[in-house]
């Protein structure tokens, strides 16, 4: 052996000794009881390396161990960002008996070991954002089984590092013992999760067959959470992406950011904050732009604790919201405060734990998945107590809703009859008429009838007497002589054909519900000029000049009512509005793309765009001066849906009116 292969032999060795020297100035802590977790905070060497540049190398050599300072308290850091070594040196009563240290903290980033073996340090890794592989010993927290020398002494070194929080326990255990604590929290966890997948399930089983959106959006809330506590614990880590631990940064800390804007939109439509406070509804809203921000910083690696920062800010105002939305009304709102209030007082444990504040416990450590679970059921019953008080009130609301209708209807039946008898009483020739008529009240009396068919049968039992009326009232111009007089009939009977059109509309709006009609062959030419010839009588129409432009060919089945009373009502409509100059009228019909296509345009004076919205509902008259009855455009509507077609319109005051429908040729009336 050459002179300068002894020399640095002689050198490694006083290097070693120097090295077992400095160590035996730590006090070993013994390790005698196999049945208990050793907590050994307060037995350890600590040395915090603010300049984040010191190796094993370096902490190993002789001058470097004067850095290290006993601890005399729980292991605290906070959100320390510099790097952290311990010295741990422990002495085993038994050689037999095999001993794990653990740092249950699955979130610290980077964990190195460096513990002697012989004459060697044996280096092992851990720590969040690296593979279970590199383990000894694959967990979710961080394991380094111990190698005792000899004497029965282990000297471990321990380098942390990471942005993460550095508040944590060291515990020492022995291996059957660990195994049995690692199974205990296993079977806690598994609760946890359980209760996750379990309000999974039940609340999409629910949205399925309710269909209602809170159910959905809250389902994605339990989604993300599991997401959120699965890395988190470590358990992500461990049994989804062992291999993948970049999995953890995205998954958990990503997660945050979609869980606030589910979580907003969920807590805005659940407690309808629209309603009782419009602060803390766009108060919610911005908090949706300020989650998009987070996922963007933290997807760039910019700001990795952006998430954290807005689910914190998300709760407070969740929990604001909750009690905002109670004091002015909502009782909805007694399971959402009682549920955050669980989930805020969690956060808050952990957030002074991982500050340094308070210590490293069961309670400060799990109290927030505790909070979870119970904010996820008490969500669960508050959505099902909302459904349940929805539909209560929608009952009682029906239940209203059918007693008023009663009321009306015996109101009906009371005018019905006290009109009966008037007519009764006013003319003797209509007898049988009005006896008729006291059976029909009689039949509506005892069968409570729908409106619609009431409608029906009164508008065909007066058609009897209002046709008698007008004969009379003919008659009566013939014999009469006196001008004022026939002035008086003439008055009357403009009254009565008043009255008769109004009967007439009801009639063909009461056939739409009760006709039982059959398709049958169209002849368009025929029913145009059917209904042109219908209105001679009516004013200006010798002035009007009727086109009419039928594609050739054009062959068609369908109701023929419904069909009638459309042309009828165009045609009516665009007679009954023209101008008095020149006025036209112009029918088109014609085939396209599987549809017929019925066009009728006039000259007349154009529909306001204000009215034309609201022109085909019942009795809706543009002005008071308005000639017609209000039924025409609302039947002409209820026929072509019937026909399973649509209507468009296009007018202008002064300048006409063109109305389009459009039926399909295979049509289901409805």
């Amino acid at each position: 052996m050459s002179f300068d292969v002894r020399v640095q032999l002689v050198a490694k060795t006083l290097l070693f000794l120097l090295v077992c020297a400095s160590g035996f100035g730590q006090v070993p802590y013994v390790l005698t009881d196999a049945t208990a977790i050793h907590r050994i905070d307060k037995h350890v060497q600590v040395f915090v390396d603010s300049a984040n540049n010191a190796d094993i190398d370096d902490v190993l050599s002789g001058g470097f161990q004067s850095h290290f300072r006993a601890s005399t308290e729980n292991l605290t850091f906070g959100y320390l960002k510099s790097t952290i070594w311990l010295k741990v040196t422990t002495r085993s009563t038994s050689s037999d008996t095999k001993w794990y240290i653990e740092i249950p903290a699955p979130f610290l980033e980077y964990v190195d070991f460096y513990q002697q073996e012989y004459n060697t340090w044996r280096h092992s890794t851990a720590g969040y954002y690296r593979a279970h592989h590199l383990r000894e010993v694959s967990h979710t927290s961080h394991i380094l089984p111990l190698i005792f020398g000899d004497d029965g002494t282990s000297t471990v070194y321990i380098k942390i590092d990471g942005s993460s929080p550095k508040t944590f326990p060291l515990y020492v255990i022995e291996k059957e013992y660990f195994g049995e604590k690692t199974r205990k929290e296993d079977i806690g966890y598994g609760i946890f999760f359980g209760i996750l997948f379990v309000m999974f399930f039940y609340n999409f089983f629910i949205f399925l067959v309710l269909r209602q959106t809170n159910y959905l959006l809250y389902v994605c809330t339990i989604v993300c959470t599991f997401f959120i506590f699965v890395s988190a614990s470590g358990y992500g880590g461990k049994f989804l992406w062992p291999e993948s631990p970049v999995m953890n940064y995205y998954a958990g800390r990503l997660s945050l950011g979609v869980l606030t804007i589910f979580l907003s939109v969920f807590t805005i439509r659940f407690l309808e904050v629209r309603l009782y406070s419009k602060v803390m509804y766009y108060a919610l809203l911005s908090l949706i732009p300020l989650a998009l921000l987070a996922i963007l910083l933290v997807a760039t690696e910019t700001l990795s604790s952006a998430g954290n920062n807005v689910i914190s800010l998300s709760t407070i105002m969740f929990m604001t919201t909750g009690i905002v939305c109670r004091f002015r009304g909502n009782k909805t709102a007694n399971y959402f405060i009682a549920a955050w209030m669980f989930y805020l007082i969690g956060g808050l444990l952990l957030t002074l734990r991982n500050s340094g504040v308070l210590d490293y416990n069961f309670w400060t450590t799990h109290f927030v998945e505790i909070g979870a679970a119970l904010e996820t059921v008490l969500i669960a019953f508050a959505l099902g107590d909302r459904y349940r008080r929805l539909k209560r009130e929608k009952e009682d609301a029906q239940a209203l809703a059918l007693q008023f209708q009663q009321q009306a209807t015996l109101k009906l039946e009371a005018s019905v009859k006290e009109r009966t008898e008037q007519l009764y009483n006013a003319n003797e020739e209509l007898k049988s008429t009005l006896e008729t008529n006291k059976r029909q009240t009689k039949i509506i009396e005892d069968k409570n009838a729908e409106l619609d068919a009431f409608f029906y049968r009164i508008s065909h039992d007066l058609k009897g007497p209002i046709a008698s009326l007008l004969g009379l009232s003919e008659l009566a111009k013939m014999e009469v002589t006196d001008e004022p007089a026939r002035g008086y009939l003439e008055k009357q009977h403009s009254q009565v054909e008043r009255l008769n059109n109004i009967i007439t509309g009801l009639i063909n709006l009461t056939q739409l519900n009760h006709a039982d009609l059959g398709k049958q062959d169209i002849e368009f030419h025929k029913m145009i000029d059917d209904c042109i010839g219908s209105f001679h009588g009516m004013p200006n129409f010798s002035a009007i000049t009727f086109r009419k432009m039928v594609e050739a060919g054009l062959q068609f089945q369908t109701e023929w009512t419904l069909l009638n009373a459309i042309v009828q009502n165009l045609v009516e409509n665009a007679i009954k509005y023209s101008r008095r100059h020149s006025p036209y009228v112009e029918i088109r019909v014609k085939s396209e793309n599987g549809h017929i296509i019925l066009e009728v345009e006039d000259n007349g004076q154009g529909i306001a765009q204000e009215h034309q919205v609201r022109i085909f509902e019942m009795f809706f008259r543009a002005t008071p001066n308005a000639s017609g009855r209000g039924l025409g455009l609302y039947i002409l509507k209820r026929s072509v849906d019937k026909l399973n077609g649509t209507i468009d319109i296009k007018s202008e005051i002064g300048a006409g009116s063109t109305f389009t429908v459009k039926l399909p040729k295979i049509n289901r009336s409805v």
